[in-house]
């Protein structure tokens, strides 16, 4: 019976001294810890990836060819009938400024439409014939001739595809065809006789109208950096027949028109830029 007691008051004792002699944090054991602290993380910017897409440049200069050249008058005159022939026939060259917007298929093949202005070139040509009774400026006795002059601008608009052969320090060469539309117009074509005294003058009205057009080029580019490249390419550019209007003249007058087909040997130094896609930042937990 006396033990019985002291079990039972050494039980009371150690319930009331156990609160103040645990260890805090023993219980601390049998539980999960506390979660870490996140630290703030930084917004991510959004990131840049190639579109495909891509906007170009150029600007060059075309060394225009008239080629085929003709005239054309009022029956029952011909050049046979007036015992003529044809001489000289040249044109200057041509600034051209171009835009464009393309797409890059994949790393070998990129197609873009291109729209571009090549400035007025002056057309110069002659025409000779015999059995002239007056004097002509820098000519035999019984030849003469008439000199002609005009302004042919164009605006060239082109649907182009390239094929890129591969990339070796930076440069790419590549191969390419285009087709499209040359808007033409030839400006009041002159018609100045050779004669000496008395010569005669005519002059046509401004001519307009719009060619097929097909063009084949070849060219390099090199990248001046992740979006930006220099494209230094040769082109060759068929533009159609460009016709005059009838040259009307102060003297006797056969209502000559001209006819030439324009095809040119182009050098153009542009650039393409590569259009960049902004992505959205993934958003990850930080541990």
């Amino acid at each position: 019976m006396g033990s019985l007691k002291a079990l039972t008051l050494a039980g009371a004792v150690a319930m009331f001294v156990a609160p103040a002699t645990i260890v805090p944090g023993a219980f601390a054991a049998d539980l999960l810890p506390p979660a870490p602290e996140l630290e703030p993380v930084p917004a991510a910017a959004a990131a840049a990836v190639g579109s495909g897409f891509y906007l170009r440049g150029d600007l060059g200069a075309g060394f225009d060819e008239p080629a085929n050249r003709t005239s054309t008058f009022a029956a029952p005159y011909t050049m046979a009938a007036l015992n003529a022939w044809y001489g000289d026939t040249s044109m200057d060259t041509s600034f051209i400024a171009g835009l464009g917007v393309g797409y890059q298929f994949n790393s070998w093949f990129r197609a873009d439409v291109t729209g571009e202005y090549r400035s007025a070139a002056t057309y110069r040509a002659t025409n000779y014939y015999s059995g002239s009774a007056v004097a002509c400026a820098g000519l035999p006795s019984g030849v003469c001739g008439d000199a002609y002059s005009g302004q042919v601008s164009v605006g060239l608009f082109l649907v182009n595809g390239y094929f890129d052969l591969g990339t070796w320090s930076g440069l790419t060469p590549y191969v390419g065809a285009g087709l499209g539309i040359a808007d033409y117009s030839m400006g009041r074509l002159t018609d100045q006789s050779l004669q000496v005294q008395n010569p005669g003058f005519g002059m046509s009205d401004t001519a307009s109208s719009a060619n097929f057009a097909w063009a084949l080029m070849a060219g390099v580019a090199y990248r001046l950096g992740p979006d930006l490249l220099l494209d230094v390419g040769y082109r060759y550019v068929n533009m159609g027949q460009i016709n005059s209007a009838p040259i009307s003249c102060n003297s006797v007058c056969f209502h000559e028109a001209q006819h030439f087909d324009l095809w040119s040997n182009d050098l153009l130094f542009g650039l393409r830029w590569l259009l960049p896609v902004y992505a959205p930042p993934i958003v990850t937990a930080k541990y």
